[in-house]
């Protein structure tokens, strides 16, 4: 077996289809249809010819595999192994620590939450929570000190932004909290 070059197991769309596979075994065209209708994997290529390469790559480090239930040959079915769950596992507890600015990564590993331990979870959006929460502190002191210099609002307008955005973040991460430790 040939070694799958690191940057093709980086593919967001990894976690997508493994998450669509944890759920139940899927052909290439349903797998081709499904992809675009799931938030977590907007504007993922969803072409049959690369999911197929993904299928192939996913295959090849036996992260799925072919469902013995499936049908004849163009109807094949895939499904995830132990090895394939277990790395879907690891990419939301990754995506979930990962405060970066990159929120669709987080949504993705939101949509797959479940698969987690409730303790772990909280943990994990714990973890996040004071991240973004520090992050907001020193930005928000960033802001003040620059406008108390004389800058003018419109040029931090963007700041503004990203203040709210994180503010929003961490009253929702809040909530999850909550809602998972009840």
């Amino acid at each position: 077996m040939d070694p799958v070059p690191g940057s093709m197991l980086d593919n967001p769309a990894i976690t997508s289809v493994l998450g669509l596979l944890v759920e139940r075994p899927l052909h290439l065209y349903a797998l081709s249809r499904e992809l675009p209708r799931r938030l977590d994997a907007h504007g993922l290529p969803a072409g049959r010819g690369s999911i197929r390469n993904l299928i192939t790559r996913l295959r090849d480090v036996e992260w799925i595999e072919i469902d013995p239930a499936s049908g004849p040959a163009d109807t094949t079915s895939y499904r995830v192994t132990p090895a394939g769950a277990d790395e879907l596992r690891n990419r939301v507890r990754r995506q979930l620590r990962d405060a970066s600015p990159d929120h669709d990564h987080f949504v993705q590993a939101v949509a797959y939450l479940g698969l987690l331990e409730p303790q772990e979870a909280t943990t994990l959006l714990r973890e996040r929570r004071d991240r973004l929460a520090a992050e907001l502190a020193a930005t928000t002191r960033d802001r003040d000190q620059a406008l108390a210099d004389g800058l003018p609002w419109l040029h931090l307008a963007e700041v503004d932004y990203v203040l709210h955005q994180t503010a929003s973040a961490i009253t929702w991460l809040d909530r999850t909290i909550t809602r998972l430790d009840g």
